[in-house]
């Protein structure tokens, strides 16, 4: 059967992984509106067809449902393909899963959810400090695709979140090319005050429609937002303290970062905003403490970074994690956590966290042998 209008917004925007509310504030219209249209109570207006079209990427024909989608689904299966390559600490999947979404781009030149997802796999590949991911020889010719796929996604997409991932991914590739010019021209593009968000303007909306719970969850969505940022900047400042010889102040910041969690969640277990891309605070304590020859300090650090991963895997299912927990801090209590993670992929990332170099010295220590024989046994 023939798919309606609202029957082909709706997936669309599905597909986009876009809900409602984010689809109305970039088309300038209300939620209700765009629920109306779904649910094949109203039909945008004229003027909102090229908005739509350009917020989906598609054209007006597939809009209107004068011509099929098979171009669109086989990009995402193409998108589909590639993710179920990758495998959790075996650099050759992702490698692999790299090179699918570049024939893909063959196939479907300057698509721009084919961009967006080779520009974010290969940030990942190009960068030494990425550690088992990085690609090695390849890793300056995919930089060099990365850089031209970001300046693409900034110049074209009508998407503001996908043009500033891309303009920070292009900060991170002129760094690392030491072109501190071009980074920094792309850093100015960055809002300087941290509160122009979705969320945060969201939240306004809900204010003044008396709609206080929808209100709740966007400003608490918007603070977990905002306490990854600090994770994220602590991380930044210990490190900067620590290459510079400053270990007591290093390990001041990750203290006084982890009294600031503690005091936000209280008993909530397992701890949340520690471990995300700019590195474990666990593992970076661990590492300062060692630098002022404090290994046993160092080493309960290394027992906290492991221990959130074991208590996720005994509070939840044996084989495939997966669990929807509300954090219990009335800051971000509205604010669902869902995830999955098989044990597999726990014991790997483990195993790649006690090989890490900075904390090398504690590996003929007893503890840490009776940690690693635990994190094996998984």
């Amino acid at each position: 059967m023939k798919e309606t209008m609202g029957q082909i917004i709706r997936r669309l925007r599905k597909e986009r992984g876009l809900t409602q509310e984010e689809l109305a504030e970039q088309l300038g219209v209300t939620c209700q509106a765009v629920s109306k249209w779904e649910n094949d109570a109203g039909m945008p207006d004229i003027s909102q067809v090229v908005p739509l079209v350009a917020v989906f990427g598609v054209s007006a024909d597939v809009l209107f449902g004068i011509t099929g989608t098979t171009a669109e689904e086989e990009v995402w299966k193409i998108v589909a393909d590639a993710d179920n390559i990758q495998r959790y600490g075996e650099p050759d999947t992702y490698l692999a899963a790299y090179d699918v979404l570049m024939e893909g781009l063959k196939r479907f030149p300057n698509h721009l959810i084919l961009m967006n997802r080779c520009m974010n796999l290969g940030l990942s590949l190009s960068l030494p400090e990425n550690g088992w991911i990085y690609a090695g020889d390849r890793a300056g010719r995919i930089a060099f695709e990365t850089v031209k796929q970001a300046n693409y996604i900034a110049a074209n997409s009508k998407n503001i979140s996908d043009v500033m991932r891309a303009r920070q991914a292009l900060v991170f590739l002129y760094c690392a090319e030491e072109k501190f010019d071009f980074a920094i021209r792309q850093a100015q593009d960055f809002p300087t005050r941290t509160d122009f968000t979705l969320c945060s303007h969201m939240a306004m909306v809900e204010e003044h429609r008396g709609n206080y719970q929808r209100e709740a969850a966007y400003l608490c969505t918007d603070i977990a937002y905002a306490l990854q940022t600090l994770e994220d900047n602590a991380v930044r400042l210990g490190k900067a303290y620590y290459h510079d010889g400053r270990y007591h102040d290093a390990i001041e910041v990750y203290q006084t970062y982890f009294g600031i969690m503690k005091a936000i969640f209280k008993d909530d277990c397992p701890p949340p905003y520690h471990d995300f891309d700019s590195g474990d605070c666990y593992l970076l304590l661990a590492q300062a403490y060692l630098a002022i020859g404090e290994k046993e300090k160092a080493m309960d650090e290394v027992e906290n970074a492991v221990r959130y991963y074991l208590d996720l895997r005994s509070a939840y299912d044996e084989t495939r994690i997966s669990w929807k927990r509300m954090m219990r801090a009335p800051l971000v209590r509205e604010t669902e956590n869902l995830a999955y993670i098989c044990k597999e992929v726990i014991q790997a990332r483990l195993l790649n966290k006690l090989s890490d170099e900075a904390i090398a010295p504690l590996t003929e220590e007893t503890r840490f042998i009776a940690l690693l024989d635990e994190v094996k046994r998984i």
